[in-house]
């Protein structure tokens, strides 16, 4: 098959999977889909970008942890959150694997957002890897999820790193239809 129609599939395969089997991610295919994702652009070779790896027994006491947090189910909305929360606990067990990410926070703005913009790609690379191996992804921003406590408990320092999502991975037990796109003469201008 030709590189570029092999790239064009995966692309257009790419889907929002919120429903999983259950399966596990190996270690095997998480460290083939991390090795991708740092096939990122990065500005100045910085690789801003950090993981935190849990596979279903750290997904497992991720979800003990954040139950009996109720600070973290108040945000961002006290009168929503504890619904919301329920909602997330009741998802993580289905996963395979999940993938908080994280990007290294400059003191530049301009540094930053560019750092942001990197990690950003580093996470489609895996989102494009996911699919091509028939995983299904989806890449929450849940505030649970992204909460400062939730982050200190996943290893990540949430005074240095800024909160870029959660990757859930796993084999998909859905099948979503191709999102509608908007037309390019919506979206492009030709100078």
């Amino acid at each position: 098959m030709d590189p570029s129609s092999a790239i064009t599939t995966v692309i257009r395969a790419r889907r929002t999977h919120k429903q999983f089997t259950g399966a596990p991610v190996s270690r095997l295919q998480l460290d083939d889909l991390l090795e991708l994702a740092s096939w990122a652009p990065t500005h100045r070779l910085s690789e801003p970008w950090r993981f935190a790896v849990l596979d279903q027994a750290a997904i497992a006491r991720l979800g003990e942890y954040l139950r009996f947090e109720p600070e973290i189910a108040a945000v961002p909305d006290p009168a929503k959150g504890a619904a919301k929360l329920a909602k997330l606990l009741e998802r993580l067990p289905s996963l395979g694997a999940m993938v908080q990410v994280t990007w290294m926070r400059a003191g530049d703005t301009a540094i930053d957002l560019e750092d942001h913009a990197a990690a950003a790609a580093a996470v489609q690379n895996l989102l494009l890897a996911a699919t091509a191996r028939g995983l299904g992804s989806f890449w929450s921003t849940s505030s649970a999820l992204g909460h400062p406590k939730t982050l200190a408990w996943c290893g990540c320092d949430p005074h240095r790193e800024g909160f870029l999502g959660s990757i859930w991975l796993g084999l998909p037990a859905d099948a979503p239809p191709p999102p509608p796109r908007r037309p390019l003469t919506e979206r492009v201008r030709w100078l």
